[in-house]
């Protein structure tokens, strides 16, 4: 009986400090950064004041929703075709938040590690819960970023009269780029937003952990190099492990039929993810943090 209680006592113990982790976790890495979220309302802002004005001066769209907003934001790139000369379109629309959220992430984890996070560990004794707070960290820090960018839309579609999540279709293929007969076959534009919406969050869910990861192993500026090759190669590559191919409206197997497998995308990201994060467990646990500097 003593024996089940001395048990029960340690788990509540790990139970509260890790949650005394997250919560210095969520105040070092979110709240002492409101500056640079602040910042990527602004970007998410700016691209969406964009879109409207797009809508404004043509003559073939009279309204717009907040589904029309998030498809524009999230509309990706059509795949390459290397057989037609043509000018390669790297969308900045949607590069450019993607960019900034990997540079919110940053070097915050290896910063402390060797920081604040040196003493946490040394006086708890538990390098796990260190880094699974890094790893809830991350999907907050991407939870964030998306809650940012749909407050805006929001925002902006209370100001033009359009709170709708069904998009409308003379915006999809006027605006979006979507050809125009597969969008008026297809009766399930909501879903596409929905799906979008789903899969965007768990790729950069997955960058998060990818990006906090690598950090940790080799160097954040590694992290960050291959977040930004994720995203540019996408828009070239048909390769399933490219995650973010799975993730663009022009792309999506909801709107076309020759779009990417849904259920395979997260399948792969779940994958890559839990990879990452056992990786970082297991690294975490040789690493020597005492004498070990950082570079």
């Amino acid at each position: 009986m003593q024996k089940t209680y001395n048990f029960a006592e340690k788990i509540r113990e790990r139970v509260w400090m890790l949650w005394w982790q997250i919560k210095s976790d969520i105040r070092e890495g979110i709240v002492q950064q409101w500056k640079r979220f602040a910042m990527l309302g602004i970007i998410y802002a700016v691209c969406v004041i964009y879109f409207i004005m797009i809508c404004s001066f043509s003559r073939h769209i009279d309204s717009y929703t907040c589904g029309d907003m998030i498809l524009w934001v999230l509309r990706g790139v059509k795949k390459y075709d290397s057989g037609v000369i043509k000018t390669v379109d790297i969308s900045s629309v949607y590069m450019l938040p993607n960019i900034f959220v990997a540079y919110i992430v940053g070097n915050y984890v290896i910063k402390d590690l060797y920081g604040f996070g040196k003493n946490i560990i040394v006086r708890t004794g538990s390098r796990f819960n260190w880094w699974i707070s890094k790893c809830i960290w991350g999907i907050l820090t991407a939870v964030l970023s998306y809650a940012i960018l749909y407050a805006v839309i929001i925002v902006a579609g209370i100001c033009t009269g359009g709170v709708k999540l069904a998009p409308t279709p003379e915006v999809c293929y006027s605006a979006i780029s979507m050809d125009k007969q597969i969008i008026i076959q297809n009766t399930n534009l909501t879903g596409l937003v929905i799906s979008l919406m789903a899969m965007s969050l768990l790729m950069t869910i997955t960058f998060c952990i990818i990006q906090i990861t690598v950090g940790l192993i080799i160097s954040p500026v590694i992290g960050y190099v291959i977040v930004m090759s994720y995203l540019i190669i996408g828009a070239f590559s048909d390769n399933p492990f490219i995650i973010s191919i799975y993730c663009m409206a022009l792309r999506n197997g909801i709107y076309s039929p020759e779009g990417y497998n849904i259920l395979l995308g997260v399948i792969i990201m779940a994958a890559i993810t839990i990879f990452c994060i056992v990786a970082g467990s297991l690294y975490i646990r040789k690493m020597d943090i005492i004498n070990q500097k950082q570079e």
